[in-house]
């Protein structure tokens, strides 16, 4: 996974970023690490190859190790937690979401093994872009593929809840993938009474990035599939404008000062409800479903005479 240019504190907003763990060259006695491609608040990505696979002579040994140690300064419940995660998420398996395989411990080296992919993140691509703008035919394949990788995850029973530039990953191929899908939330949850559960632990440890949570969220209640598309709302204005929406506030900041929602130009008439509903900040009006967002933004047929019917 080709993640160098995502910066520190891109992945889990719990802490300041810490120094890289001393990794060794083998890890498990299986991955070879090859190079460092990323880094974020508490983890560092390297591309290693899997000597297994190399042996059985598969065609592609590369994989990306999504490594976080057990040092000072990490919270041992989300070590606990990327764990628990990871064995959930080995069954998230779509087009368009990067593949968790497993989750393994190499003394106090606790890392992911994930799929290696090639490019680059929407975050490095917008900053790249004239305006930090982009065609309204890339926001489009955005749309579409977005929204159908957090349709089967919320079909699944499992939201996002920090999607932003920096999770949406575009291959050299062309296809477009959502990361750091390692730390989410489940929808629906049964009683834990042994465990500290994944909405409390991230809840205390301040796990969402401000920029693209809903007010809902930043008032610290447990997130929905709403707020996965308030998010992709939020990516969508930044894609058309080169700025966030409510001129940069965050959700509770526009709702405590009122801040309207400004019309980007030259967005037509049903795109602008779409987004405008989209990113509601009284959630009631907001849409909730992520596919239905993505056909009353793409204007599929009938797609408005549903949503004003209200068949939502």
């Amino acid at each position: 996974m080709d993640e160098a240019e995502r910066g520190p504190g891109e992945d889990i907003a719990v802490a300041r970023p810490l120094a890289a763990p001393a990794v060794p060259a083998v890890l498990r006695g299986r991955f070879e690490i090859i190079e460092e491609i990323g880094r974020g608040g508490l983890t560092c990505v390297y591309a290693a190859r899997d000597l297994v696979a190399a042996r059985a002579g598969l065609a592609e040994p590369m994989v990306a190790l999504k490594i976080i140690a057990e040092d000072e300064g990490v919270d041992p419940d989300l070590v606990a937690l990327m764990h628990r995660e990871a064995r959930r998420l080995r069954d998230l398996v779509h087009p368009n979401i990067v593949r968790v395989f497993d989750m393994e411990q190499d003394g106090r080296l606790h890392f992911m093994v994930m799929e290696r992919l090639q490019g680059q993140s929407l975050a490095a691509l917008l900053r790249k872009a004239e305006g930090h703008r982009l065609p309204i035919a890339g926001i489009d394949r955005i749309v579409v593929e977005v929204s159908a990788a957090l349709a089967f995850a919320h079909d699944r029973g499992i939201v996002h809840a920090d999607l932003k530039p920096g999770n949406i990953f575009l291959e050299s191929g062309g296809r477009i993938k959502l990361i750091d899908f390692n730390i989410a939330f489940p929808l629906a949850r049964r009683p834990k009474a042994k465990e500290e559960d994944t909405i409390a632990i991230l809840g205390r440890l301040g796990a969402l990035t401000p920029a693209y949570a809903s007010p809902q969220r930043l008032a610290g209640a447990e997130p929905g599939s709403g707020d996965d598309v308030y998010a992709l709302g939020v990516v969508v204005y930044q894609a058309l404008t080169g700025e966030k929406p409510y001129g940069g506030a965050t959700a509770t900041e526009a709702q405590a000062s009122g801040t309207p929602l400004k019309r980007p130009p030259g967005l037509s008439f049903w795109r602008w409800q779409a987004l405008r509903a989209a990113l509601a900040l009284d959630d009631g009006r907001r849409i909730s479903d992520i596919r239905q967002f993505a056909d009353l933004f793409l204007g599929r047929p009938g797609s408005w005479i549903a949503w004003r019917l209200g068949l939502r």
